[in-house]
C-alpha cells in the first residue's frame, strides 16, 4: 500500500497537475458562458460541477507550502484524491477545452486519460 500511495502522490503532485488544471480553470468560465443554453441542462450542470471541482483542486495546490507538516500534506492529498475521483465520476471535460489544454490527450467514457500505445489500467 505505501508503494501505491507514493505512486499516486507523485501522479497527483502539484508539479504534474497544477499547470494543466489552472489552464483548465481559466478556460472554463468563458466556455460555460458561451455554451449556457446550448447544451441540455443536465450536461451543462455536469460541466459546471467539473469547473467547481477544478477550482477547488487549484485552490488546494495553490495553498501548498514547503513548510507544511506531513499531516497537512496527507490531509491535502486525501482531499485531492477525493476531488479527482469526483472529477472522474463526471466524465471527460468538454473537448473544446481539453483540446486547448492538452492537445492529443483523449479521455475514455469514464473520464480516464488515454495514452497512445499504453494499455489502460484502473487503480481505483
Amino acid at each position: 500500500m505505501p508503494l501505491m500511495q507514493n505512486m499516486m502522490s507523485s501522479l497527483l503532485s502539484k508539479d504534474i497537475l497544477y499547470p494543466s488544471l489552472k489552464d483548465l480553470a481559466d478556460k472554463y468560465p468563458n466556455w460555460l458562458s458561451a455554451n449556457n443554453g446550448k447544451l441540455p441542462k443536465k450536461q451543462f450542470d455536469v460541466y459546471a460541477r467539473q469547473f467547481d471541482i477544478v477550482s477547488r483542486l487549484c485552490d488546494l495546490y495553490h495553498s501548498e507550502k514547503s513548510t507544511d507538516s506531513q499531516q497537512i500534506k496527507d490531509e491535502r492529498f486525501e482531499k485531492i484524491l477525493n476531488l479527482m475521483t469526483e472529477m472522474q465520476d463526471c466524465g471527460p471535460p468538454p473537448k473544446e477545452i481539453v483540446g486547448e489544454v492538452a492537445p492529443g490527450l483523449n479521455f475514455d467514457a469514464s473520464g480516464n486519460p488515454q495514452f497512445p500505445g499504453m494499455e489502460q489500467c484502473s487503480i481505483m
